[in-house]
């Protein structure tokens, strides 16, 4: 996708990553679709990358592409007028230079479920109330996302940035103010 004129640039041409963790059904997804949505509204251009301990479901395995990526083909790729689907085996390793040879247009990339170094860590904790529930310490995030007032006040106590979930702008603002993005 070719960037807007008036779209803000990333030093070095590599995109601020950011680490979308928390449980399942902590509102991870809805969080990064409205993300998406927001920067789509202002010119921004974004890139997904989903973590799964499960295997891709692609279906149905009986497709082409599915079937020239088994028999070998790396990468196997699936184009449509519309729409066009990589298959390739993945790397072993997943940093932030992979990521931007990944994403090359991509001013901000949200992983979802993966925690990759040197990241902004964004921790979604849907209602939870207690940080002795949630996947990451308070201590070991940039940013909290939660309805909850009490998560809310705990982690603005320990010098956390908050949002709500509704808070998708601000959320993208504060991404924009980050040093790794600027115009």
């Amino acid at each position: 996708m070719r960037r807007n004129a008036g779209e803000k640039k990333m030093k070095n041409n590599k995109p601020l990553v950011v680490s979308i963790l928390g449980w399942s059904n902590s509102g991870k997804t809805t969080l990064i679709e409205a993300a998406i949505a927001e920067c789509a509204r202002r010119g921004i251009s974004t890139a997904a990358l989903k973590k799964s301990h499960n295997a891709a479901s692609l279906q149905p395995d009986s497709k082409d592409s599915s079937r020239f990526r088994q028999a070998g083909a790396d990468p196997s790729i699936y184009l449509s007028g519309h729409d066009m689907l990589i298959l390739r085996k993945a790397p072993a390793w997943i940093d932030k230079d992979v990521i931007a040879e990944l994403c090359p247009e991509a001013s901000i990339v949200f992983c979802e479920g993966l925690e990759v170094d040197c990241s902004l860590r964004v921790l979604a904790t849907g209602d939870e109330t207690d940080e002795t529930a949630l996947k990451r310490r308070l201590t070991d995030i940039d940013i909290l996302i939660a309805r909850n007032a009490t998560m809310i006040k705990l982690a603005i106590d320990r010098n956390v940035k908050t949002f709500k979930p509704e808070d998708v702008g601000s959320f993208i603002d504060h991404l924009i103010a980050q040093e790794d993005f600027h115009g």
